[in-house]
Parts: structure tokens; sequence; C-alpha cells
């Protein structure tokens, strides 16, 4: 993961800054959950409905953030943690809280005091009143309310893991992707069991199903962050064979699959230095249709998610230290 620090002018031109529970939130219209929204709704009281802000905009002060998750009337969102380091069990990660006008109510929301340490939390799901998230070797749980550790599922295996991100199958099945083994697995969230689902992936990272549950699609950075591929996998299929798609190569990150079957892939282009990232909407079939305008000097897209209306991204930038709101095409 590389690292940098850039400016970002609103969308609208003008700069407001407001600290926000110890995160700076920066949009055209700011609020610390008084009579402002997030978003920018006037002073009346009115909120936005859950899972959506009404302007695009910025919130800085994460560290490393890399995924964003939408659970009901709240997000979370993963920070690696000050020293960057995806693979370093060194405790310095956690997940940061808000409410659905963006505003942060717990910056370390989880792990609570006293319970074990995160490392280097990436990907993020939920069943119910849990959140789960990918650290390095393990998937560990959380529950919504009491931010208590509720669950932790062990790899296991040999040679080095790292467990990026996850994509709720059912609701007691998560698909849990692995950059370094280039691997797909599913984990039952009931026995704790890993079982290998696809190989042969190279960086395996990003991973979403489509609107049926019965496809998934991954996306990677490649063998040594060189650069990867989108792949298609059929559940039904045993084994599962991954499908190339199309020609789409780069740094791939985040992935969403919306409901006509879009994908939305995000691309740090090169994995070291300061050039910006990109998001691009692509057919099924891996045919570019449209990038997402991105605020210029953006750097490293992670884990991005779509707000619950459909109309804008959430688009961590783990370089920067900030995520990122944007409207879809």
């Amino acid at each position: 993961m590389s690292h940098g620090s850039n400016g970002l002018a609103s969308r609208s031109g003008r700069r407001v800054v407001t600290a926000c529970a110890g995160v700076m939130l920066l949009t055209a219209a700011t609020g610390c959950g008084g009579n402002e929204d997030a978003g920018g709704s006037s002073a009346t009281g009115t909120r936005a409905a859950p899972g959506t802000v009404v302007k695009p905009g910025s919130l800085e002060g994460f560290s490393t953030p890399e995924s964003v998750l939408f659970a009901g009337d709240r997000w979370f969102i993963s920070n690696v943690g000050a020293k960057a380091d995806a693979t370093g069990k060194d405790g310095d990660g956690y997940l940061t809280e808000l409410n659905s006008a963006g505003t942060v109510t717990a910056r370390r929301a989880m792990p609570r005091p006293g319970d074990p340490p995160l490392n280097a939390p990436k990907g993020l799901a939920r069943t119910d009143n849990r959140v789960f998230v990918a650290d390095i070797d393990r998937v560990v749980g959380y529950d919504v309310d009491t931010h208590g550790q509720v669950f932790e599922a062990a790899l296991g295996g040999e040679g080095p893991a790292l467990l990026n991100d996850l994509a709720l199958l059912d609701s007691h099945t998560l698909l849990v992707t692995d950059t370094a083994r280039g691997s797909v697995s599913r984990l039952d969230l009931e026995t704790k069991r890993f079982e290998p689902v696809a190989a042969g992936l190279p960086g395996a990272n990003g991973i979403a199903l489509d609107s049926t549950g019965k496809l998934a699609y991954v996306v990677g950075v490649g063998a040594d962050f060189g650069g990867g591929d989108v792949w298609r996998l059929d559940l039904a299929q045993n084994p599962v064979v991954p499908q190339r798609i199309g020609a789409v190569h780069g740094v791939l990150d985040g992935l969403a699959v919306l409901a006509d079957g879009t994908l939305v892939v995000s691309d740090w282009v090169v994995s070291q230095g300061d050039q910006p990232g990109r998001i691009t909407t692509y057919r099924p079939d891996g045919t570019e249709v449209t990038p997402v305008q991105l605020p210029e000097n953006l750097h490293g897209p992670a884990d991005f998610t779509v707000d619950a209306a459909g109309r804008n991204l959430w688009v961590p930038a783990m370089p920067d230290n900030r995520v990122v709101i944007v409207p879809l095409p």
C-alpha cells in the first residue's frame, strides 16, 4: 500500500471543514448531527434516508481506510491502521461507526477496550446484528449494538494468507477472498470452517454477488500486485471454474454489481507511486461503459460500497486517509 496526503475541493468549489467526533468532515455543506445532516440538508431537522448522503463530499481523518459497509441506519468503515501494514499483526486496526447522516458516532467503535485487537481489518459484511471483518488470516465478528466481539474463525493452512474481502452468500455463509493465495473460500458461520470454492485468481481482492446470488465476481490485484483481472464464478458448478471477463486489467480492488448486472470496479492503477486511481463501470461481458468522476488526485480507491438509494459510491482512498462520496454515472 502506498502513502500520500492530498487536498480535496468539494464539488461546489468551496470547502467547509467541521470536526465531527474526532474525524474531519469535508463537504459542500456539513453538520455534526445537529440541525444539518452531513449531506448538506437545510437546518430544519430533516434527515437523509438511511444510507444516503444528499451531496457528494469527503470524510477525512481515517487511518488507512479499506472498506465501507452499510448496516441499516449506520455505516462502518475498516481502518488498517497508522502503520498501513496490510499483513502486519500490529494491533492498530479498528472499525469506525457513522450514522445515516455521515456523522462519526464512534471513531474506534470496534474492538472495544478489553477485546482482542484487530490488526489490519479490510472487507466487511453483515448478517442480522453482526458485522464481520477480514483480518489477515481470520474473520472476526462483532455485535452491532454492543460493539463486543462475538465471533472469530481462523483460516489455518500452510503459507501466508491475506484475507481481503467478504460477501454474504446467505445468512450463515460468507465468501472470502485470499489475496496471497489467489483463492475464494466459503466460511460457515455456524461451524467456523473454511471450504475452498475456487483458486487460480491471482491477487484475488474484491468480491460481489449478482442479484440472483448464483454468480460471484472477483477482481484481482495480480501476483505481487502487478495487475490482475475480473473473474466470474458460477457457484452452481462443482468444481467452480473461474472465467476471465473481457480485457479489464489493473490493480483492481473494489467491486459492486448493480441490479442490472453492471460491474463497478476500482483500480489503483499502480500499487506504488502518486498516480491517481480510477473507478469504471462495465457491462457483464467486460465492455467498458463509463468512468466514475472522482475528485482530482484520489489515490488507492479500495473496497467501496453503493448507498441504499443506489445513487452514490462511498470510496475509501487508503493512502489519502479519507472516504469520498461520489455519484454513480
